[in-house]
Order: structure tokens, then C-alpha cells, then sequence
């Protein structure tokens, strides 16, 4: 019972906070730590960590995520980095890629976005 109620109270401070995210999709994802979840309803870190390891969540749109999903800060940037390549008319550079995703309001360093990029198995601007 008591590991259902932490994941409950879990579940809904996530709510609260991350109504954006929920309502409207992952640019709107507010990265949040373990340690804040934690402080907002008043128990440890670690209980947090456990209570939510593999552990999944329906979202308003119908998909399941894992919870972790609310603690990875990059999520909303990869949306935005996967977007800019599919709709380029010419291959941008990784250093072009950092400054539209700027002007988004991200900022990341060059070797980041290749990173990210190489994690969506987006090939460098020279062979797309």
C-alpha cells in the first residue's frame, strides 16, 4: 500500500508540474530532477529512483513512457533537432544546427547536437 501511495504522489506532482508537457507534447517538457520530485513530496532521492525504475505512465495522448522520461532534459531538444533536419531544403552543419536551435531557445554546444544526432542516427550534413 505504501509504494502505491509514493507512486501516486509521485505521479501527482508530475502532473502539476508538467501540465505543458502533458497537454501539449514533449517541446514542452520541463526537465526536472529526481531531487525536486523528491522535495516536493517531502522523501528521499533514492525513494524517488526506486519508485519509478522501470516503471511505466499513460499520458493523455494514449502513449506509455517510462517515467524516466520525465527526468531526461534532453528529450525536447532532440524533437526540435529531428524536426530542423527533416524540413531542411540543404544539409545544415551541426554548427548551423546550434544556432537555429538558439534562436529556439536551446542552448547547446556544437558536439552536443552531433551527439544528439548521432543518437536519432541522423548522418553528419556531408553525407545526407
Amino acid at each position: 500500500r505504501q509504494r502505491r501511495e509514493t507512486i501516486r504522489r509521485i505521479a501527482q506532482y508530475l502532473i502539476e508540474n508538467q501540465e505543458d508537457f502533458l497537454r501539449r507534447g514533449v517541446r514542452f517538457l520541463r526537465p526536472m530532477t529526481r531531487a525536486e520530485v523528491a522535495d516536493g513530496i517531502g522523501v528521499h532521492e533514492s525513494t524517488v529512483s526506486r519508485a519509478t525504475a522501470n516503471k511505466y505512465v499513460q499520458i493523455p495522448n494514449r502513449s506509455v513512457i517510462p517515467f524516466s522520461h520525465f527526468f531526461t532534459a534532453s528529450l525536447n531538444v532532440k524533437d526540435v533537432l529531428l524536426e530542423l533536419v527533416t524540413k531542411e531544403t540543404t544539409p545544415l552543419t551541426d554548427q548551423e544546427l546550434v544556432e537555429l536551435l538558439s534562436e529556439r531557445g536551446f542552448d547547446v554546444a556544437r558536439r552536443t547536437v552531433a551527439k544528439y544526432r548521432n543518437q536519432l542516427n541522423i548522418l553528419p550534413s556531408t553525407l545526407r
